[in-house]
């Protein structure tokens, strides 16, 4: 039940980052205008997002229950829904990505549809240990949280169009062009991440719990996960401060190095990615 709950927020995880963070990088590019293609995989990204959220709210309570999956017990699901967080979650979520699906019907401007599925990636920290907590440091946490999760998807989403996108298909000239422009924003969500997770850490584990995470399995991961992203720190660094130099010396021959590197830089988010789908599942204080 765990390895089901785990696939269904990762997979959540995935469709909302890449529908927030694609926009986001259009936008960061002054590249405003959605051509149908971009359309057509937004909405499937929207559509997916709310048929993900029922499938992550069935693994939830079969895991709670103890019972597979399917057939869904519609009554435990009602309860969720009524009694915990977990309604208006999926309210808001529901309502974003509703938002998003008309904004690419007849609004179809990348600012106002990134805002909106900013929107539907910020709730993933209503059900997670932010959505847990109560008073002011529970809201704290879910503020940093949400922020830490559109960030992450702003990231996540530059990678995708770079990798799959602008290296592919542009001349070196625009690579170098699209890669300058990202770096400021990077920098930003890389800030952000940075002080949103620091937030994170302390209000699941407590500052006392600190010294000895490391001897549970969640401190273990988050662990892995901290080696992660300071992998993909490196790595984003290597491509503004060497390789990008080397595409405006070299031009177009420079390319397969920095697509290479965009790539492995892209499956490290998404290792990390399955990590936050395992951390999210886990007592930070229980033992290995």
């Amino acid at each position: 039940m765990d390895a089901i709950l785990i696939a269904a927020r990762l997979a959540l995880y995935v469709d909302l980052a890449a529908l927030a963070g694609l926009p986001m990088f259009w936008w960061s590019m002054a590249d405003l205008t959605m051509t149908p293609a971009r359309r057509i995989a937004l909405a499937g990204l929207a559509l997916g997002g709310l048929a993900l959220s029922a499938f992550w709210l069935i693994a939830s309570a079969a895991a709670m229950a103890g019972t597979p999956p399917f057939p869904a017990d519609a009554d435990l699901i009602a309860t969720l829904l009524r009694d915990t967080p977990i309604g208006s979650v999926m309210a808001w979520r529901a309502a974003a990505l509703a938002i998003v699906l008309l904004l690419l019907a007849v609004v179809p401007r990348a600012p106002a549809v990134a805002i909106a599925a900013a929107g539907a990636a910020a709730t993933l920290a209503g059900v997670g240990h932010a959505g847990a907590g109560e008073g002011a440091a529970g809201w704290l946490h879910c503020v940093a949280d949400g922020l830490h999760a559109v960030a992450a998807a702003g990231w996540f989403g530059a990678l995708l169009a770079l990798t799959g996108g602008v290296l592919g298909r542009a001349s070196s000239y625009r690579s170098t062009y699209a890669l300058h422009r990202f770096s400021l924003f990077g920098t930003v969500f890389v800030a952000t991440l940075v002080v949103t997770g620091a937030i994170n850490t302390v209000m699941i584990a407590g500052i006392a719990e600190l010294p000895r995470l490391a001897s549970t399995l969640y401190g273990r991961l988050l662990i892995a996960k901290l080696a992660l992203f300071g992998a993909m720190l490196l790595l984003a660094a290597t491509n503004r401060w060497r390789l990008t130099p080397r595409l405006v010396r070299e031009g177009a021959a420079a390319i397969p190095a920095l697509r290479r590197s965009l790539a492995v830089e892209t499956a490290l988010a998404l290792a990390i990615m399955i990590l936050v789908a395992a951390l999210g599942t886990l007592d930070p204080t229980a033992a290995p």
